[in-house]
């Protein structure tokens, strides 16, 4: 990897005097550094103050100066927030978007859980997200509580919740948005809405088209290689209609197709998604509140793997892959105030069923095998939470979740030129029964300082690929499932203090340490050199390949501190930072000793984001900087990815009657970093520089 210039860091010194261009008289208004918000990912609706365990924001203002990214690369502005690689969701293959916090990862599951407007976006088979189906041009804000402090979700909550939540319309009005970048890019969005006595209506469209980027460095790419890409569309709506002062009754749909072109002419991926929902909500006539949904997904996705021959010369198809997918969901809540408490109880329940046909052997472009694995996932819990504020310095919250999950799966390998069966299988059930209590507390020793502090437990079952089914990974390693893997289980603790200095600076830290049994990880089982070989259980692999199985370790420790502070130097200038100190450890895998004392893969050490934003009446303007340090790709901790530090410009300027336009550079210095690297020695980097042009109108 190329070495980077300080001298060219340095020079961003002189971008700042710039940031100031159109900055307003000294009497301008300024904006309150932090408001009250109620979190909704905390289950009990509680504010930020309010929660016991580390939570943060992020508002309007950060989704709009992130420009084109991702929702995924937008939530990068909080240090530990990962998919499985640092690549974004553009490369990223859909199997791998997943999502972790404080390092809690390490395999292709998601050990946070996300939501949108309280409902899950996992798929039930790796528990990956497809973020483009995240209406971004309609966030009003994001949510992350981390910790196990939100256990009243379940399963996935291991690490935290993230709660992507949508503007919901006032008055009846229209926005709009179109954005074109450089390379080739093109963001269209759009938003309507009516608002009378009884109804709310609102629809949305969005279209999305990239070039993209090489994912692969120049003196290592090959005439096989091409830009990864991606393009995707989503149109939904929602209605929501009061019955009297007390009732409200709300139907929505989605519909959602992607296209990703992984980096070669065969690496191609399609998915289609649909969703109903239903939803209501009833305010009582104590004070309560009881809350009702229910969804349904209905998907399915194609996917091609490939096999990369020779120094990236040619490619040929490993296999291919079809996924129907379809889910269903419900959940039942109710809040009520007693006293000093206030109580919340309820229960959700989630039905899953996935077929994976794929298609391998492939012999002049046509397949010999297929195999056929049918799995299903049948989970559900109950939970009851308290808040009770005996006085008004302390806060007490209090929380204790039931659940189960059964995983069956089963599969069918049969030769496709006689219909002879070749393999056949019916896996035992894998069952799970928990029960996870969470304890916080929150004491106010003055008006500007609080303390908090959190005990949890928590727990994730396998999910239905790590249980069933193999799969081939494009840097030339095999993945082999496992059908005994034992639920992962978390207990954890984390202490913190919140303080205010003066009106325009406020401090957050937090000390954590979190404990899990029974992790789930790739194991490395052996490796190929120049030659083929036979390497169980993956049996024969080509050249310079790679088999690992996934297992169960022993232990894992993670042990780190999280920093938080914001400062209005003057008014209209703000700047924030964000930093985490996370020493991830196996500290015991009986099956696996070599593994004891190594860190977690792709879970740095150090992460730190920082912004510089200055809001004036005639312009805006924003400088971030995101540092990510070494982490590995593998279990052994041989195969070492390099630190990166990033920056991102953002201008914005209004033009009246509710419109805007902005500028958004991303990777200004045009970074190469790293985000995987393999046994061969080959390396995937991250998005190359790309300029952007917008412009928003609400009305």
């Amino acid at each position: 990897m190329p070495d980077r210039s300080i001298a060219r860091r340095a020079a961003l010194a002189g971008l700042l005097p710039a940031l100031a261009w159109g900055a307003p008289a000294p009497d301008a208004a300024e904006d309150p550094l932090l408001e009250e918000v109620v979190v909704e990912a905390s289950r009990a609706r509680l504010t930020v103050e309010d929660i016991p365990v580390n939570t943060s924001l992020l508002s309007r203002q950060d989704i709009d100066e992130a420009g084109l990214q991702p929702v995924d690369e937008v939530l990068r502005q909080i240090p530990g927030f990962s998919l499985l690689r640092s690549a974004d969701s553009i490369a990223a293959a859909p199997t791998t978007t997943t999502v972790s916090l404080r390092g809690l990862g390490g395999s292709a599951a998601s050990r946070t859980l996300v939501l949108l407007d309280g409902m899950p976006l996992h798929s039930p088979y790796t528990t990956e997200i497809f973020w483009a189906r995240v209406p971004r041009h309609r966030i009003e804000r994001v949510e992350v509580v981390r910790g196990g402090g939100a256990n009243a979700w379940g399963n996935l909550s291991l690490g935290g919740v993230i709660n992507i939540v949508t503007r919901k319309p006032a008055s009846s009005g229209f926005q709009a948005s179109a954005t074109l970048g450089a390379p080739w890019t093109v963001d269209l969005a759009g938003t309507a809405s009516f608002v009378d006595e009884r109804w709310t209506l609102t629809g949305d469209a969005a279209w999305y088209d990239t070039d993209g980027y090489y994912a692969v460095p120049d003196d290592q790419r090959g005439p096989v290689d091409t830009r990864v890409r991606k393009d995707h569309g989503m149109v939904s709506g929602r209605a929501q209609y009061r019955i009297g002062d007390a009732t409200r009754v709300t139907l929505s749909g989605s519909g959602f197709r992607e296209e990703r072109g992984g980096g070669t002419a065969l690496d191609v991926n399609r998915t289609r998604i649909g969703t109903l929902g239903a939803g209501l909500e009833h305010d009582t006539a104590s004070g309560g509140r009881i809350d009702v949904r229910l969804f349904y997904d209905d998907a399915r996705l194609e996917d091609a793997s490939v096999a990369i021959l020779g120094d990236n010369q040619a490619e040929r198809l490993r296999a291919f892959e079809e996924r129907p997918t379809s889910v269903l969901g419900a959940g039942l809540t109710w809040a009520q105030t007693f006293g000093t408490h206030e109580w919340l109880a309820g229960a959700d329940y989630r039905w899953s069923d996935v077929r994976v046909d794929e298609w391998s052997g492939y012999l002049n472009g046509a397949p010999s095998e297929l195999k056929t694995t049918d799995s299903s996932q049948d989970m559900g819990g109950v939970f009851v939470q308290d808040t009770w504020r005996p006085g008004e310095r302390w806060q007490f919250n209090g929380s204790l979740r039931y659940d189960y999950v059964t995983n069956r799966g089963a599969l069918v390998r049969q030769a496709l030129d006689d219909g002879a069966t070749l393999e056949q299988e019916a896996y035992p059930a894998n069952a799970e029964r928990t029960l996870n209590p969470s304890l916080g507390a929150v004491f106010r020793a003055g008006d500007r300082l609080s303390l908090r502090a959190a005990a949890y437990r928590g727990f994730r079952a396998p999910t239905l690929r790590e249980l069933y089914h193999s799969a081939w990974i494009r840097s030339g390693v095999r993945l082999v499932n496992n059908p005994e893997l034992a639920p992962e289980r978390l207990v954890g603790a984390e202490i913190g203090a919140d303080l205010d200095l003066g009106e325009n600076a406020r401090l957050r830290l937090t000390v954590f340490r979190n404990t899990v049994e029974d992790l789930v990880q790739n194991i490395t089982r052996g490796q190929t050199g120049d030659a083929p070989g036979v390497v169980e259980p993956c049996g024969l692999l080509g050249p310079n390949e790679t088999c690992r199985e996934l297992d169960n370790v022993g232990e894992m420790r993670a042990t780190g501190l999280e920093f938080e502070a914001e400062f209005q130097p003057a008014p209209r200038w703000r700047l924030f930072a964000s930093y985490l100190y996370n020493d991830t450890e196996i500290t015991r895998a009986p099956d696996n000793p070599a593994l004891v004392g190594n860190r977690v893969r792709q879970a740095p050490e150090h992460a730190l984001t920082a912004r510089l934003r200055h809001d004036g009446p005639g312009f805006a303007s924003s400088l971030q900087a995101r540092y990510v340090g070494e982490r590995y790709e593998d279990d052994l901790n041989r195969l070492e990815v390099d630190d990166f530090l990033l920056f991102d410009l953002y201008l914005s300027r209004p033009l009246g009657a509710g419109a805007e336009i902005f500028l958004q550079v991303e990777n200004l210095l045009d970074e190469d970093y790293e985000v995987r690297v393999s046994n061969s020695g080959d390396i995937e980097i991250g998005r190359s520089r790309f300029v952007g042009i917008g412009f928003r109108f609400t009305r």
